[in-house]
């Protein structure tokens, strides 16, 4: 009977906003041992049988010398045939093929919060094949890890051609993120089907940021501040236990106060307009009365 490698995307523990991280080795140029440097792969040995399923190939690829290959691969193991999908992850990957069942843990550190997760892919399926992209970033929460943003997408048809894509961020809570994680996936073999032989080619992988970024990798008490996604404004959300009347202050790198709004906030949301202002870095500067609350550096891109 033959047995497929079921690798099932698990909800990710994954905001716009911070400022502008990007993927580690995301075009895939560094390799150690046949692996990407900073990726985990589904290329292992399973009873003295190898599958590699994660390859690099310097033929074509879409920036740079490399990019990644991901092939599923069937093989005889105590005579019966195993399929092993190419996977790819900044996760730990847990695989047990004599159960059938594998696990994706763990991610990256990270604080960025981006908008999209964008790249560039080549698609060879095999019998109505298709191919899975997701990512999500989490926060720490308590020893949980908990779930900020993720998004997920399923690719299907061929695509003989580097060809770009894009993986919208949906976020559930709006926190700064801890970890990041993505999970590429060359196969889908849930289906019952032969799919041997599918590969997917991945490369120049990157984030997406909006057009105002903040700098901080902590939030003041009982009040945060985020980049609203698609617009140029800054959010800004409070939990105070009583009414507070701020002074907010935007000043140019120089010193020179640019703008200045004042907000009489308990447990409320406000957004503040930044779209007239000019390309580049910024303070912004929260007091209430004599006290500072906050500040910290923005970045508005465009």
């Amino acid at each position: 009977m033959k047995q497929a490698l079921l690798l099932f995307i698990i909800p990710f523990l994954f905001i716009s906003g911070s400022f502008a991280q990007q993927i580690p080795n995301g075009s895939f140029e560094t390799w150690t041992g046949g692996e990407p440097d900073t990726w985990n792969t589904t290329n292992m040995n399973f009873l003295g049988t190898n599958f590699v399923t994660v390859t690099k190939d310097l033929s074509s690829p879409q920036q740079g010398t490399a990019s990644a290959q991901l092939t599923t691969v069937t093989k005889s193991v105590l005579f019966n045939p195993v399929t092993v999908q190419g996977v790819l992850t900044l996760g730990i990957l847990d695989i047990n093929l004599i159960t059938q069942t594998a696990s994706v843990t763990g991610g990256y550190p990270f604080t960025g919060m981006p908008q999209k997760l964008a790249g560039y892919f080549k698609y060879q399926p095999v019998n109505n094949d298709a191919c899975v992209v997701g990512m999500g970033l989490f926060k720490r929460n308590n020893g949980v890890q908990d779930t900020i943003a993720f998004g997920v997408i399923n690719l299907s048809g061929t695509f003989n051609d580097w060809s770009y894509f894009e993986v919208p961020i949906e976020y559930q809570q709006w926190i700064e993120p801890d970890t990041m994680n993505i999970l590429i996936l060359n196969s889908i073999p849930q289906d019952g089907i032969d799919h041997t032989g599918t590969k997917m080619w991945v490369d120049n992988l990157s984030f997406v940021y909006g057009t105002v970024g903040i700098e901080g990798v902590t939030f003041a008490k009982d009040i945060s501040i985020y980049a609203e996604r698609n617009s140029s404004q800054l959010i800004l959300s409070s939990t105070f236990g009583k009414q507070e009347n701020l002074n907010i202050s935007l000043f140019t790198m120089s010193g020179t106060e640019t703008r200045n709004w004042k907000r009489t906030m308990q447990q409320s949301t406000e957004r503040l307009d930044v779209s007239s202002l000019p390309t580049g870095t910024y303070i912004i500067r929260i007091t209430s009365g004599s006290r500072l609350l906050d500040t910290r550096k923005i970045t508005i891109l465009n």
